[in-house]
């Protein structure tokens, strides 16, 4: 009779742990419970998935887009003694003359200039040239940025 006891007791026993270990880890509708809840939207029906875009900003970071509103996260304050319109006017007047600026212009912390991918009248070989605007002298000057070996003519 005390053993028929002891049986039932361990079978309870082995039976509430094992629902305890199923429903710890499956919960109670049967599929693996995720400790990631952003990777498992079906179990939050709040959950906001942005795309997965990314916006260049004046200091050469890069911010991607943010829930709930998927908005670009702000860019980070430029320390710069110019405005990015102030540097894109000096980089106008000196070294584009007649071509154009192709984007906005990248602040460099490190060289306290900003950097802006210039489409100029004249090209060489094997470069991508840049108008470079110093916000110290509030001048400016061409960097070809060449690539590859330029043999000597």
């Amino acid at each position: 009779m005390k053993q028929a006891l002891y049986i039932s007791i361990t079978i309870v026993i082995i039976l509430g742990a094992g629902l305890f270990v199923y429903f710890r880890f499956f919960g109670t509708d049967g599929i693996p419970a995720n400790t990631n809840s952003n990777t498992n939207a079906s179990a939050n029906s709040n959950a906001v998935a942005c795309t997965m875009e990314a916006k260049l900003c004046p200091d050469g970071s890069a911010v991607g887009r943010i829930p709930p509103n998927c908005e670009f996260a702000p860019c980070p304050d430029v320390n710069s003694l110019l405005t990015e319109a102030e540097a894109r006017e000096i980089a106008e007047q000196s070294c584009i003359k007649g071509g154009e600026s192709l984007s906005a212009g990248v602040y460099n912390e490190n060289t306290k200039t900003w950097w802006y991918d210039a489409n100029l009248n004249s090209t060489r070989e094997g470069c991508n040239p840049a108008c470079v605007v110093n916000e110290q002298m509030k001048s400016a000057e061409i960097n070809w940025r060449c690539t590859g070996l330029i043999e000597p003519e």
